[in-house]
């Protein structure tokens, strides 16, 4: 049974959290809800098992209720420690994931670590930091979705039954006698969280952790999850990228690969309406794309001009109608022979869901990372095949990841059982 399950509140989030666990050896199954609170109990049978909740987007009430019956799931299928993975930039329904943890596990009190140093994003004093600003000044505070408006992180918490108190990493409280509490943990670097990690395994305290990847990296030593480094393969294709995500970092990502030599190619309204794609046009289009493969180089199609909207209901409306025709355009492509030559990639939680709603399965497995934050990881296609595609959240990377990812798995592990994997799996 899972020692450890991940709730997560999107599919990229579910992915570079499970990888974490993956890069280990050890087994990690990932499988995303679909309008209902449950996932087959196979699931539990990796040693990590992995939801996406896909609550982000839910309302309080709705991810509340979601993650009380999955956490509930969980520890009745023998679950020893629950972890919910929330996003970086402090967006969704954090407040409520949490209490309905506690509510679920009867535990006194939940550790939420929501640092990823990695990517300079540090949480000091219990204020969220983004490239050493408080996360309200930064990107995050402009997201046209879904702006943070405070940088405190107790704020996320402010309409739930649990105490709130914020935390160093060497200075944790013990579990309360009486009602539950939420521990706010500052961290700056790993060695922070190894502290937390130690503590909290002293006091017998690791029941129901939250944060991002950050945290959750630190955390197989304790939680009995040690293995082997996990090996990539060596992949040599370019990249056939997929980005629905509206954050200035991928933006500033696509720019610089359309500099260094890729292909960019921007989505009007149009081609975002339904049925589009099974229209003489939409046919038109997939073949322009097809042959604009033919030259090998790294094939990048967003969004471009559709990202207005004026309210809540269109902002959603356009959230999901970007999500279901990016999901079933990257289906579509993959249908076609030139991209047998390609690494499909989808940045986006969103997005990714909206592809994966096109595959018969919705259990995918992570392999490795292909850079920090990007994660390869293989679904299942048609006739019992499957493929190797990479993910990121739109929030993650320098401008030069996508260059990055190539030059890593070019390099790869050269190993004839990991080549032969990924020809098989992606037809190169």
């Amino acid at each position: 049974m899972a020692r450890l399950t991940v709730i997560a509140d999107d599919l990229t989030g579910a992915l570079d959290t499970g990888v974490q666990f993956a890069n280990r050896c050890v087994s990690v199954r990932v499988a995303a809800v679909h309008g209902t609170a449950a996932v087959h109990e196979e699931l539990f049978q990796a040693d990590v098992a992995v939801i996406d909740a896909e609550v982000r987007h839910r309302s309080r009430q709705q991810a509340y209720k979601i993650c009380l019956e999955l956490v509930q799931q969980a520890l009745r299928c023998g679950t020893d420690s629950v972890y919910i993975k929330t996003d970086s930039g402090l967006r969704g329904n954090i407040g409520a994931m949490f209490q309905a943890a506690l509510d679920a596990s009867g535990a006194a009190a939940a550790y939420y670590a929501p640092a990823l140093p990695r990517m300079n994003r540090l949480t000091r004093g219990g204020i969220q930091y983004i490239d050493g600003v408080p996360i309200n000044e930064s990107v995050f505070g402009k997201d046209p979705f879904e702006p943070v408006r405070s940088p405190y992180i107790k704020d996320l918490f402010k309409n739930c039954r649990a105490a709130v108190v914020t935390c160093q990493p060497r200075n944790l409280p013990p579990p309360p006698q009486n009602g539950q509490q939420i521990v706010i943990c500052d961290a700056e670097n790993a060695m922070d969280f190894q502290c937390i990690g130690m503590e909290l395994q002293r006091t017998n305290s690791l029941k129901i952790l939250g944060g991002c990847a950050g945290f959750a990296a630190a955390l197989p030593p304790f939680l009995g999850l040690v293995g082997e480094p996990i090996r990539l393969p060596c992949i040599k294709a370019p990249l056939l990228v997929l980005c629905g995500s509206l954050n200035p970092i991928t933006k500033r990502q696509l720019e610089y690969g359309a500099a260094h030599g890729g292909i960019r190619i921007s989505l009007q309204s149009e081609q975002l309406t339904p049925d589009y794609f099974a229209s003489p046009a939409g046919q038109d289009f997939l073949t322009q794309i097809e042959q604009q493969m033919q030259s090998r180089c790294d094939v990048l199609i967003d969004t471009g001009g559709t990202e207005t909207a004026e309210d809540t209901s269109e902002v959603e409306q356009l959230r999901g109608q970007i999500a279901g025709q990016l999901g079933l355009l990257m289906a579509l492509l993959l249908k076609r022979p030139a991209a047998d030559h390609y690494l499909p990639m989808i940045i986006g939680g969103d997005t990714l869901m909206g592809f994966m709603q096109q595959l018969s399965e919705a259990e995918i497995s992570p392999l490795g990372e292909a850079a920090p934050g990007a994660v390869l990881f293989t679904a299942p296609m048609a006739a019992h095949a499957s493929r190797i595609i990479v993910s990121k959240s739109g929030g993650f990377g320098d401008e030069d990841l996508l260059s990055r990812i190539r030059q890593n798995l070019q390099k790869g592990t050269e190993d004839d059982e990991a080549v032969s994997t990924y020809h098989a799996a992606a037809g190169i």
